[in-house]
Parts: structure tokens; sequence; C-alpha cells
């Protein structure tokens, strides 16, 4: 009997030699992240937490795909980071480590690193180039131009700036009020009301719990205040980056959107005339009244509508872009969510007929539905939808917004302009938004009565829209400069220069002159009442007393209550009592200060009122002092 020989192994099996075992990328996951965590909690002991937001925006843009320059990412990337910062805080508030920095910041390089991991995506931003410079330059001589009054005379002089408005104290205290909660007011609904006016804790809150946020890190400190006054320059600093935000989110909605047309001259010369009106005309109004939210909703909605004009490539980033920036827009000001919601829906149904999307993933729709959560609280709950109708002085020129309109329309109508998909998407994009404008108009009209103070915050967003589709202006032009380079940059400019002059002759109020004395500082009665303000000592909670009864000392009392932080102790005594210019307030004021309080007379004549007033209500221990 004979046997077989056994088959050599070789001839079923291929020679190969022995590799190394390699590492489990869910290993090389968990060491990022626990480096991440490591580097950030270094940096908050050092003192330095200040540059983890930077860093985390430049590794969201850098992992981000889409657009052709490094500001292309950088918008797109904060755009999703409000939003995702406006949901996170939710989770913030019922945690038990609230807005630390370490947590916070650790939470989101996590995210990143397991989204980078989860995509196979590997960091990587786009060479600088001419246009992201232009955008800098752009935004730099704006914001020279608004922050040296608040910079130059001190902190008296910046007080004195902010004052002519009293919305800035409200605000200010939330911002204060959500350091001090650790997250969203209406999730800490009777905390909030002994450290805020109770109407402030349903409003929508997404703009001061991103600067509570960033103030733990610019202090390196997860409890560390400051006094009220320090408080109150840090908030500053973040109204004015709110605003410049905003600057650069027009120059780069223009540059996004009119992008087949503009070189780097035509970048600049739009970019210069976008900064001259931001700089000059009515939206510096925003800062000087003191309307920071919408500043910020200002640009979170025009992010939103520049991205359903022209979407990024990836149709899941598009979503969650698209997502993200609904819940940064309800979360900040709710007031824009129903025209750029109906523009979003509208986006979609589009893509949906075309075939682009076919499904919509659920983590995207749950955004987008959580973003209805602050307006469904305002309306339904706290009953602010009664405040549609009121009268207020902010207003934006008609005949403005008419130019800047026929200017538009002069490019779309090109024979370019129609052909172009995203200029026709422009287009559609712009109807929901000047629909609602016109409506609240409508109703202001039909059942109020004045200038409608939601109905020109309406309009504002139609302004920011009109501007970001000023390079429209290029469909006029060939796609590559002919001849004289200089002369068609030329033409350019005597259109934007055009352009300036007929907003500013249709403004009914004089921006120039209001310019003039934003520049040249405050008059000297708010110099002397934000010095009064400030040589008070924290104590009992202060009502303000001046010659006569009426708006100034109102405003200066709640300026006051802010930087002693005593408006939720003073709000019952402040809102909800009658006219401010009533002779009877004062008396209706001290029957409802629930403690001791302190008379702030401003003059003699003042003090011998707030004598009288004492004399009225002997129960009442009350202090009288001079500034």
């Amino acid at each position: 009997m004979s046997v077989s020989s056994p088959p050599k192994t070789d001839t079923l099996l291929p020679h190969t030699s022995p590799k190394p075992d390699a590492t489990p990328k869910q290993l090389v996951t968990a060491a990022l992240v626990a480096a991440a965590w490591l580097v950030i909690a270094l940096l908050y002991l050092a003192g330095v937490a200040y540059v983890v937001p930077p860093l985390l925006l430049v590794a969201t843009a850098a992992l981000l795909r889409g657009g052709r320059t490094v500001l292309d990412r950088i918008m797109l990337a904060m755009g999703l980071l409000l939003g995702l910062t406006c949901l996170g805080a939710l989770v913030f508030a019922v945690w038990p480590w609230g807005l630390h920095p370490v947590t916070a910041g650790g939470t989101a390089a996590t995210a990143l690193i397991v989204a980078a991991a989860k995509t196979g995506r590997r960091p990587r931003l786009p060479r600088l180039g001419p246009t992201d410079a232009i955008a800098a330059l752009a935004v730099a001589a704006v914001g020279a131009i608004v922050a040296w009054p608040l910079l130059r005379d001190g902190r008296t002089g910046r007080l004195a700036q902010v004052m002519e408005g009293e919305d800035l104290a409200r605000h200010a205290a939330l911002f204060d009020a959500i350091r001090h909660a650790g997250g969203y007011l209406f999730q800490h609904p009777g905390q909030g009301r002994t450290l805020v006016y109770e109407g402030m804790v349903s409003y929508p809150q997404g703009s001061h719990l991103t600067a509570a946020l960033l103030d733990g890190f610019a202090r390196s400190s997860a409890v560390g205040m400051g006094t009220g006054t320090g408080m109150f320059d840090h908030y500053l600093a973040f109204v004015t980056g709110g605003y410049l935000l905003l600057v650069a989110t027009i120059v780069w909605a223009a540059q996004w959107i009119g992008a087949g047309g503009l070189t780097p001259a035509r970048t600049a010369v739009l970019a210069a005339g976008i900064a001259g009106l931001c700089a000059f005309g009515e939206p510096l109004d925003l800062v000087r009244f003191g309307y920071p939210s919408q500043v910020l909703g200002l640009a979170e909605a025009l992010m939103l509508l520049t991205v359903l004009v022209r979407p990024v490539p990836r149709p899941r980033q598009q979503l969650l872009l698209v997502a993200a920036l609904l819940a940064a827009v309800g979360f900040t000001y709710y007031l824009y969510l129903p025209p750029v919601g109906l523009a979003a829906i509208l986006w979609l149904m589009r893509e949906r007929r075309n075939h682009r999307m076919r499904r919509i993933p659920a983590v995207a729709l749950a955004i987008a539905v959580t973003s209805a959560v602050p307006l469904a609280i305002g309306v339904l709950v706290a009953g602010q939808a009664g405040a549609l109708l009121s009268v207020g002085s902010l207003r934006v020129g008609r005949e403005g917004l008419a130019v800047l309109l026929c200017v538009v329309a002069s490019g779309l109508l090109t024979r370019r302009g129609r052909r172009s998909r995203i200029w026709r998407s422009y287009a559609l994009t712009f109807v929901p938004v000047a629909g609602f404008a016109t409506g609240m108009l409508a109703v202001q009209r039909v059942f109020g009565s004045g200038s409608g103070y939601y109905a020109n915050k309406a309009l504002f967003l139609v302004l920011v829209l009109l501007l970001a589709g000023l390079g429209a202006l290029a469909l006029h032009l060939p796609r590559r400069p002919l001849g004289s380079p200089h002369l068609r940059t030329a033409s350019v400019l005597m259109a934007i220069v055009a352009l300036i002059g007929g907003e500013r002759a249709g403004d009914q109020r004089d921006h120039l002159d209001t310019q003039r004395t934003w520049l040249a500082g405050a008059a000297a009665d708010q110099v002397a009442y934000a010095r009064a303000a400030l040589a008070l000592a924290p104590g009992d909670p202060t009502v303000v007393i001046g010659d006569d009864p009426g708006y100034d000392s109102y405003r200066l009392t709640l300026f006051i209550s802010t930087l002693h932080r005593t408006s939720g102790e003073m709000a019952g005594a402040t809102y909800h009592i009658g006219p401010i210019n009533s002779p009877d307030r004062l008396d209706a004021v001290v029957v409802r200060m629930p403690g001791p309080m302190r008379l702030l007379a401003l003059t003699d004549d003042a003090y011998t009122r707030a004598e009288a007033l004492r004399d009225r209500h002997p129960a009442v221990a009350i202090d009288i002092v001079r500034p």
C-alpha cells in the first residue's frame, strides 16, 4: 500500500512575510481624544484657554469640504459651530459642569476627532489667496471705526457711548446671568428670575450663551465672573465681535454668490463698498442702540441663505450646515426663522424634485425641528407675539433699499443673470425674505401705528441679503476683463459710489452726522450719566432720580442694576408699573421694592424730591446719595 505524500503548503497559501500587528483605529482615535483633553486642560491651567476656540474653528474648517478659499472654510465652520453650540448648550444646562471651558472644549474636540475618524478625512485647508486678504482688510477697517470710540476714552467714555439705547443693559444682564446659571435660563427659570427680569428668561439666548461660553475661555475660569464693570467690558467686546462677524458674513456672502464674475480687483471694490456701508450706514445703528442678538441673528440667517443660494457640493454636509444654521437662527433671533425656514423648505423641494437630494438624515431633521423650540417657548408660553406691533425709532430707509434692489435686479435681468443657476436661486431665495418683511409692514399698517419696530428689523434681513447680492453688478461685465482693467474696475467703483450716494440720500436720518457723533464721542450728558454710574459703589438696589421723571433716569437705573448685578432683585420695581414719565412712578417703585434701596439724586432739585419721597414711605429703608 502506497502512502501519498502530503501536499506542499506553498501550493495552497501564498508565501507572505509576517506583518506586525497594526494599531487598531479605535485606539488611535481614543489616544487623540485623550491628548486633546489633556492639552485643553493644560491650556486652562496655564491661563491661556482663550486659544482653544480659534483652534477648534480652524480644525473644523480643515475637516469641512467645499469652497475655494480659506475664508470660505472659516465661514462654513463658523456657521456649523454656532448652530451646534446653541444645540449643545441644551446639554450644558443639565450636566454637572455647566459652561466649564475644559468640558465644553474637550467635548467639541472629541466630536471633531470622531468625525474625522468616521469620514476618513485628513485636515486640509486651501491656500491663502488675495480674496482672503481683501476680506480681512475690509473687516479690519470697519473694526477700527467701530472699536476706536469704545477704546479711546476709557471705561467712562465706553459706557457713555453705548447708553443711547436701554436694550444693551438687559442683554448684558442676561449674558452675566447665563454665566452664573451655567446654561440657558429657560432651563433654569427659577434661578433665572432671581438674576434678570422675567421677560428675559424666555428671550432667545443663543448670542448670550455663545458669549458666556467664550467668556469662560477668555478668563480661563469656570467660576471667575469679574466685577460688574469688568463683565460689561467683556460683553462689549463680544458685541463688537458679533458686528464684525456680520460684516465678514456680508463680504463673504457677496464673494461666495458672485464668485463666477469676481476677479480680485472687482472683489476689492465690492468689499470696500460693503465695508463703507457697514461703517457709515444703517447697520451701525444695531451697535449704537444695543441689538447684539439681532446682529448675530442676521449673520447666521445670511450664512444660511448664502448656502441655500449656492450649496456646498457634498449633500450630507450641506444638510448638516442647513440644519445647524436653522438651529442657530432659531436660538439666537427667532424673528428670522420663518423666512429663512421657508427658504430652506423651498430649497429642499427643488433639490428633491431635481433628484439631487434623495433622503434627509434623521440627525439633520431632528436639528431642524429643535430650532423651533425657542420660538415655541416665546410665542406659546411667554406670549411674545403681542410685541410684534411695537413702535420704535429703529428704521431702515426705504429709498436706500429701493436703490439696492434696482442695482441687484439690473444684474439679475441680464442674459448671464437669467441663465445662471446660482443667480436664479438667489432670486427665489429673496422672495420669502422680502415677502416676510412686506407682510410685517402690512400688519403694522393695518393693526399698529407709527414705525413698526419688528417690521424694520425684518427689513434689515432684506438689507443684508441685498448687500450680499451686489456681486450681480459683475454680470454687466465680461467674465474676464477686456481692454483696460482699470476702466472695468472704475465702472464697478462708480456703481458702488452711486449706490452709497443713493442710499445716503434716500435715508431720512443723516447717518453721516450720526457717524461723526460716534467718532467724536458721547454727548456731555451721557458722559455725566456714565461717570455717576461708575462712581457708585455696589450696594442696595439703586433707582435714579433726575430733574424730571423720564427716560434718562429709567435708562440709567437699568445700567446701574446691570453693573451692580441687581437686575433680578429690582425687576418687580422696574417693569410693568406704568409710564416711565409718570409723576407717580417713583412712589410705585418704592412700594414694590423688596427691601432696602438707594436713591441716586443727580441734581439738588432731585435730592429734594428724593427726600420727600423718603418721607412719604417711612417704612422703607431708603438711602439717598449724590454723584
